[in-house]
């Protein structure tokens, strides 16, 4: 494999060769597709996946997932308790916690930081994910001004207290990530960004963080650099002196840079070329199932989508195997379910099919017999060769099936964002990674006045069973309200799942250290490479 130093010339292109490495010599310096160019690496107000992949090496959370993802580990807390009544947490920090400027890192850097996400003004969406806590939800909404009543507490510089309103099963696996990571308060006033979404604390000689690694470069839509933070304990030190990430939205061209010897793992690989590397290099292809749904969002406040007649239409005529099986390989299977099969237990009903016939009666019920009379309809997705495809097949069943003209548009990752998050789109492709292995990580989706609902579908009752649900400790009352919150969500269609995921991509084998486990969770600082140059 070569060392990568630079991009060739124009944005997205493959990195060149480093044609000065002294031979035999095999650098620590780790070159992988990114996938996209990254929209922030702000970790309170990042809903990407491909971000959090970089925001992860940069930020440490409180506790992390083990290797094979089954059993919570220590991260920046050494140890913690928990009451009997499973209210409250206490978190005893380790001694050694640094920035990346050498500073230490305290208990109320993760209060402040925590209450930085929950500023209304900074408008976070992942926010959300931190109502379970006393006072939480009412602060970020404005309704409390307070931040005393928010259930962050720092008796010490290394004891750091979180206080729920109910006890929660899954909280610790909540907590392993963005937005549960601190930030450095002086480095973001220093920059304005304290609660400015738009600030510049991101940029390379800007973000402190308190991870393995420190930013050191970013070229925007060429690459980004981050090397070993020298302040990150001696004990948990990488192997890796150095990560470089290139933004490429065609995964084509990822296999390009990979066959040509430029990088030593892709974020992911074109669906076409999976039979071939079966056959040919299998000893590079990783396929691996993974946790998360591919699903579409309508905007139940745009027309014609204020019908459910015509949501249960458009779903039913989606032939999902078609979809997971034959426009998508390398391990996705069908989403008859919005949950997936076997989380936290459960098994959710089948309850999103395939019925044509059904499909165009339940159009022609709301008015529109084979398509007639409906308005334009636009199907929103990003940018990226498996998003497309899939939109080109879901563009002729519908136009098969219901007889409906959908124009497909697809925008730039950080612009989609923002798109349907403002609710400006009739139809729009989502994706869902979940944090926890447990089913409100997917039903929290959908719940009213959530801010990853994008749907902006409102439905009393579900929103009242996802918080019993949220913190109920007996399984089966849990598993209870699943079942009724699936009916609900299959009977009003406020989205359309498709395909659950897996994970394929090529890693070289002079890529040691990498594991697997059903979050595509591992921690970058176990790798190494090995051999030659």
């Amino acid at each position: 494999m070569s060392s990568v130093i630079a991009l060739a010339g124009l944005p997205g292109s493959a990195p060149a060769r480093d044609t000065n490495v002294e031979s035999g010599i095999r650098t620590q310096t780790l070159h992988m597709g990114a996938g996209v160019e990254p929209g922030t690496l702000d970790p309170h107000i990042n809903t990407g996946s491909p971000e959090s992949a970089i925001i992860n090496v940069l930020f440490e959370a409180l506790v992390a997932r083990s290797l094979d993802g089954r059993t919570i580990v220590p991260a920046a807390a050494q140890s913690w308790d928990i009451t009997d009544d499973g209210r409250t947490y206490t978190f005893r920090l380790r001694d050694d916690l640094r920035w990346s400027t050498g500073e230490p890192v305290t208990a109320a850097d993760y209060q402040q930081s925590f209450l930085r996400a929950l500023t209304p003004a900074l408008a976070s969406e992942p926010a959300v994910m931190m109502y379970p806590v006393v006072g939480a939800e009412d602060f970020h909404r404005g309704v409390s001004k307070e931040p005393a009543s928010v259930g962050f507490e720092a008796p010490d510089d290394r004891t750091f207290v979180i206080r729920l309103r109910e006890p929660m099963p899954h909280f610790l696996q909540l907590i392993m990530g963005s937005p549960w990571v601190p930030v450095h308060r002086p480095s973001l006033e220093a920059a304005g960004g304290w609660i400015d979404r738009g600030a510049r604390w991101t940029r390379p000689g800007k973000l402190v963080g308190n991870g393995p690694f420190q930013l050191t470069g970013w070229v925007p839509n060429s690459v980004l650099t981050v090397v070993r933070n020298p302040h990150f304990r001696e004990a948990a030190q990488p192997r890796l002196t150095e990560i470089r990430y290139y933004p490429m939205e065609s995964s084509a061209t990822e296999e390009r840079a990979f066959r040509a010897g430029q990088l030593h793992a892709t974020y992911e690989l074109p669906e076409t070329k999976v039979e071939a590397y079966e056959r040919d290099r299998p000893e590079v292809l990783r396929i691996a199932p993974r946790l998360g749904v591919n699903f579409i969002f309508f905007n139940v406040t745009a027309e014609p989508f204020t019908d459910v007649r015509v949501r249960r239409a458009f779903s039913l005529a989606v032939d999902r195997s078609i979809i997971a099986g034959t426009i998508l390989k390398g391990g996705k299977t069908p989403a008859a379910s919005f949950i997936q099969p076997g989380m936290g237990g459960f098994e959710p009903q089948p309850q999103f099919g395939f019925d044509p016939e059904r499909a165009r009666a339940l159009l022609a019920e709301a008015g529109f017999p084979g398509g007639r009379g409906l308005p334009q309809i636009e199907y929103l997705y990003n940018t990226l060769e498996r998003n497309r495809d899939v939109a080109e097949a879901l563009q002729a069943m519908w136009r098969r099936h219901l007889g409906v003209q959908v124009v497909l548009k697809n925008e730039e990752w950080k612009v989609f964002l923002v798109t349907r998050q403002q609710g400006r789109y009739q139809m729009a492709r989502a994706g869902w990674f979940p944090y926890a292995d447990e089913p409100t990580d997917y039903f929290q989706l959908l719940v009213k006045d959530s801010t990853y609902n994008d749907a902006r579908w409102a439905h009393d009752e579900y929103s009242r069973l996802y918080r019993e649900a949220s913190t109920d400790l007996d399984r089966e009352r849990r598993h209870t309200r699943y079942r009724r919150m699936e009916a609900i969500v299959a009977d009003e269609t406020p989205i359309v799942p498709l395909y659950f995921h897996s994970q394929v991509r090529l890693v070289d084998t002079s890529v040691q250290g990498w594991t697997h486990n059903l979050f595509d969770d591992r921690p970058i600082a176990n790798l190494w490479l090995s051999g030659k140059q």
